[in-house]
């Protein structure tokens, strides 16, 4: 058997219908899981249920739509009580649905976005764990994954809000790997840097933008879905069964290693450091 081999796992995803969702929420799908899949709007995820069941489902139904919205927390039970009935089990979590809301000054976020995002991000989705946790348990354990963000690992005064709230998701994985670790259930973080979806369009479209952004990613381009879905994949099949706590970055090295040198800035100076021996051995 495949260590990435999802066949008999039942998964939640939300903020499915779009984006990184949406790559996740193929791969589970083509992985062999069965899914509930989750957006704000019942005809969108009614559609990719339709796209999932006729490109994986072999003539059946491996997969069913939830209309969810986060910010809500009366729909977040609905959405585990619903998940519950679809398929008579979950194994598998994926809290990918999340709030962004505010771009801006750090002195400028309004106080009802601040709260916003940090009930949305950090509360709504802590409820939505509780809330399938017993039945995830029942199954003999299963695996969480929150979708988490760079932004909550590198400071930025125009993300102050989003990136606290992230961080505090990467946080909220290890309190839970910890919390439920005797059901056998794992909880992990994916970090993501900038990823080509939807929510990112203002910026992968704009050339200038992304020219000064590439630049500054050690792998020389941003993300795809697809590279958050194999971190996803990971950490919710056997290949990921000794791994609980983590965080995971996805971001081409962007956040943990030294931005590449433009105009041979940083090489020419590397190089002169090697070449010139009055310089060895300074500080």
């Amino acid at each position: 058997m495949s260590l990435f081999d999802l066949t008999g796992k039942v998964a939640v995803v939300t903020g499915a219908t779009k984006g990184i969702g949406l790559g996740v929420a193929r791969q589970l799908a083509a992985h062999g899981a069965r899914l509930v899949v989750s957006s704000r709007t019942q005809a969108d995820c009614d559609r990719l249920a339709d796209e999932l069941n006729a490109q994986f489902g072999a003539g059946g139904v491996i997969a069913r739509g939830v209309a969810c919205d986060l910010d809500k927390l009366d729909d977040v039970e609905r959405l585990a009580i619903a998940a519950r009935a679809a398929f008579g089990a979950v194994d598998i979590l994926v809290c990918n649905a999340a709030a962004l809301a505010f771009i801006g000054a750090a002195a400028a976020t309004p106080p009802d976005v601040f709260e916003r995002l940090l009930n949305t991000n950090i509360h709504h989705n802590f409820r939505l764990c509780e809330s399938l946790r017993a039945d995830i348990a029942a199954r003999g354990g299963g695996s969480i994954v929150l979708i988490g963000s760079s932004a909550g690992h590198a400071a930025s005064a125009n993300l102050l809000a989003y990136g606290v709230a992230k961080a505090g998701v990467s946080h909220m994985a290890r309190c839970l790997a910890d919390e439920m670790a005797g059901e056998n259930i794992r909880v992990n973080c994916v970090a993501p840097g900038l990823i080509r979806s939807h929510a990112s369009t203002p910026v992968w479209s704009n050339a200038k933008v992304m020219n000064e952004l590439v630049g500054a990613i050690p792998l020389k381009r941003i993300g795809e879905p697809d590279d958050i879905a194999g971190a996803v994949i990971f950490l919710c099949s056997a290949a990921g069964c000794y791994v609980t706590g983590e965080t995971l970055l996805v971001d081409g090295g962007r956040t943990r290693l030294s931005p590449p040198a433009r105009g041979g800035g940083l090489d020419s100076l590397a190089a002169t450091l090697n070449d010139n021996n009055d310089l060895r051995g300074t500080s």
